[in-house]
């Protein structure tokens, strides 16, 4: 393949294949249509190059559900289940498009190619002097032009295909007007059984594809259609090119001799960016698609120095998408533990001379502020200061008040906003076990919200972990009273929470082992 505004490449170039053992676990050979995708392997630890230097065979298995673009639709009160499902007000439709997570999920992609010379029976190269291998990054911008009944049609017809997929009856489900064209465009590339079911309002949609490159200059980068030329106020620039390396020989797992020599090479796939373009937009974001392409570009031969470098590219990566930084299946693989300062021990800490710790926190003349507390209601504020004022603080003192202040507004955003499926969110180990049998035995019995007494409201604040917010919660009459167990069951901590362990991928043996 020869992206535009790269010449055809001449012969004895290079074929840029998936690896040996990806052909293995597919059961085809280098010869197969699916050989011509660089493979993206997946990890979970920031440490994954010297694993995959060591055997880049062992990977972690993609997820048909962890690891695909989802999207959120509402779940009307009748059709939820029963215990903590029953505050889940949305339900995530997962499309066949992959997602990629970011380092603050614990997951780490590489990219791994192997390399034959483009001649007959692509044979492997005798050496990797004078090659220069590396990939792109590219994004695919889509347009499309239709009524706009006719893309939400489109789009809770895809939204009830893929929930009849995943075995939930295919109820309609409604889609947001601005993530209408998110749902289509994501799965549209994966989907001709639907093209074909909807072909008469597909047929009424304008469909416009653009291929962009991120073009790296002196002023900045910026996504660009491929192979136009930047603005006439813009400096020249190119195509940003990400790295590969080339992997030890030692790949094939022979259990006896020698492994046979190979041309694998690696890259790790940038899943964030710091990068912004000229208006401020991030680099990568969560809304594109991308793939990635690699190219092997080989020196002239010596005594042609003034011919061109020979240039031959892979196919793209399949599709994906980036999970957005809050993204909820990301961050559930990444446990923070904290503890909170002791009391006590600060108490006593106070009783002897400070040391140089602590953070220090000067406030600029004119910036100091002054304010009568005012017995929980501040009043009388003022900015002055004339001179540069410096107050340390010891650290244990912001994570107090932080606390503080969190504890008290989560009750607060939960009421305020109906937003009862926080309650789900949060549980504290070791619960109250007298609270837990408490309330079992008063709903079992057949109590409901309605008719909690004092004793059954002390013992349900004791669950939600603010004092007066069970009276809250009764006297608005949010959640039914049939609902009572569920509520209980939702405030109930797992036995465990286990993290997601992805599988890895099985074994393969390298067929070249034994000199065959």
């Amino acid at each position: 393949m020869s992206p535009a505004g790269d010449a055809p490449v001449p012969g004895h170039g290079f074929k840029v294949l998936a690896p040996w053992y990806v052909c293995e676990r597919g059961g085809f050979d280098r010869f197969d249509p699916r050989a011509r995708t660089p493979a993206l392997q997946k990890y979970d630890s920031a440490e994954f190059v010297r694993g995959l230097v060591s055997d880049p065979r062992q990977s972690l298995r993609f997820d048909g559900t962890e690891d695909v673009w989802s999207y959120a639709v509402p779940v009307p009160l009748a059709d939820r289940g029963s215990g903590r499902a029953r505050f889940a007000t949305h339900q995530l439709v997962r499309t066949r498009l992959r997602k990629l997570y970011q380092p603050s999920h614990e997951r780490f992609y590489g990219l791994v190619v192997e390399l034959f010379c483009d001649r007959p029976g692509l044979p492997r190269p005798q050496s990797a002097d004078g090659l220069e291998v590396g990939f792109v990054m590219r994004r695919r911008r889509v347009e499309m032009t239709a009524q706009p009944g006719v893309l939400r049609k489109l789009a809770h017809q895809l939204t009830s295909d893929l929930l009849a997929a995943q075995r939930d009856g295919g109820r309609d489900r409604r889609v947001h007007g601005s993530e209408v064209e998110d749902v289509l465009w994501a799965d549209i590339a994966h989907r001709l059984r639907f093209e074909t079911a909807h072909r008469e309002l597909l047929d009424q949609v304008g469909l416009e594809t653009e291929t962009q490159a991120w073009m790296a200059g002196a002023a900045g980068g910026q996504w660009r259609a491929l192979g136009t030329r930047p603005p006439k106020d813009r400096p020249e620039d190119q195509e940003q090119e990400l790295p590969m390396w080339r992997l030890p020989s030692r790949s094939g797992g022979c259990p006896e001799g020698a492994p046979p020599e190979r041309s694998l090479w690696f890259g790790v796939v940038p899943t964030s960016s710091g990068e912004h373009d000229d208006f401020g937009v991030p680099k990568l974001d969560e809304h594109h698609i991308y793939e990635a392409l690699c190219f092997v570009r080989r020196a002239p031969r010596p005594g042609h120095e003034h011919c061109p470098r020979q240039t031959s590219w892979s196919e793209p990566t399949e599709p994906f998408r980036l999970a957005p930084f809050f993204d909820p299946e990301g961050t559930k693989n990444r446990r923070i533990s904290l503890t909170l300062p002791d009391l006590r021990a600060v108490a006593a800490r106070a009783g002897t001379s400070p040391g140089p710790g602590g953070v220090a926190i000067t406030s600029p003349p004119g910036s100091q502020m002054s304010f009568d507390p005012g017995g929980g209601t501040p009043s009388g504020g003022s900015v002055g200061g004339t001179l540069p004022r410096t107050c340390t603080f010891a650290l244990e003192i912001f994570m107090i008040v932080a606390f503080f202040l969190f504890s008290m507004f989560l009750p607060i955003v939960v009421f305020l906003f109906q937003l009862w499926w926080l309650l789900a969110l949060r549980f504290c180990l070791p619960p109250s076990l007298s609270a837990l049998a408490a309330l079992k035995t008063f709903f079992d019995g057949g109590g409901k919200l309605s008719t909690m007494g004092a004793a059954e409201l002390v013992e349900l604040d004791e669950l939600l972990g603010s004092k007066g917010a069970a009276a809250q919660l009764k006297a608005s009459g949010a959640i039914k009273d049939e609902h009572g167990a569920d509520l209980l069951n939702a405030l109930v901590p797992p036995p465990s929470v286990p993290m997601y362990t992805p599988q890895p991928e099985p074994p393969v043996t390298d067929p070249l082992c034994g000199g065959g």
